[in-house]
């Protein structure tokens, strides 16, 4: 009788042992796959929050430049589509009126304006890149620049290879609209000379606050600057101070955007 109670008592602790660990196994497994099924979703986001975004520009427009430098020092994967110049559809389906850029969102909202898209891409995750106020000197830069730099590169853009002008009818679009702005084109391109003249104090300004900030800094200023640059690239008889040059390069190799001294003309 002892025997088969001691017998009994042994089986039942084996079941119970049995019990646990089958139970162990299925709480440690379930949590495993508790911890795929996040982790699969955590991807599932990333890829839909980086790969699905859009971005609709012009190659030769310095405002979508801006929004594109975003992309580029943040690393986030986004769609680049570069609209013909006479698609006026596309855009005005998006956002009433043709203009670029345009980020299509992942939630299949559209957002214009550069620096809105800018600011909306910074704040996604760290680190942040345009952050901090304009500096004043670099606001007041850019009003005094703006004119001369448009008159300088918009007919070096309309005797150049673009995408978004890369058709008989794209390239007469685009050059209409900017003739209706700047008058005729080639008694334009006449006055380089003189608009270059112009131009030098602004550059030598811009060299000397250059030289007084740190070279590792990244914010709002450099949104506003380095658009203004690449398009310069293009007028060939530009010639970049040192550290004027330094810092397109930087820029331009952090955001991946290429310069277009290969098209200066």
């Amino acid at each position: 009788m002892i025997k088969f109670f001691i017998f009994y008592f042994f089986c039942y602790l084996k079941n119970k042992l049995m019990i646990l660990v089958n139970e162990t196994l299925f709480i440690a497994t379930t949590k495993v796959n508790i911890k795929y099924t996040v982790m699969r979703s955590l991807v599932f986001y990333h890829i839909i929050s980086e790969v699905l975004m859009k971005l609709y520009i012009y190659d030769h427009c310095p405002f979508c430049v801006r929004a594109r430098m975003i992309f580029g020092f943040k690393k986030i994967a986004v769609e680049e589509i570069i609209l013909l110049d006479s698609d006026i559809e596309t855009p005005t389906k998006m956002i009433g009126r043709k203009m670029v850029p345009i980020l299509q969102k992942n939630d299949g909202s559209y957002l214009p304006e550069s620096l809105d898209i800018v600011r909306y891409i910074d704040q996604l995750k760290e680190p942040q890149y345009a952050s901090g106020e304009m500096s004043t000197e670099i606001d007041n830069w850019y009003k005094a620049v703006s004119s001369t730099v448009s008159k300088l590169v918009t007919p070096r853009f309309t005797e150049s290879e673009f995408p978004e002008t890369n058709t008989p009818e794209a390239k007469a679009t685009y050059i209409q609209r900017v003739s209706k702005f700047h008058g005729d084109l080639d008694v334009l391109r006449k006055e380089t000379h003189t608009l270059l003249i112009e131009l030098e104090p602004h550059m030598d300004l811009l060299d000397l606050w250059l030289e007084k900030r740190d070279v590792n800094t990244v914010d709002i200023n450099d949104f506003i600057i380095f658009p203004v640059l690449r398009s310069l690239s293009i007028v060939k008889e530009i010639s970049f101070s040192t550290n004027i040059h330094n810092y397109m390069n930087k820029i331009s190799k952090a955001t991946e955007i290429n310069l277009l001294f290969t098209q200066a003309r």
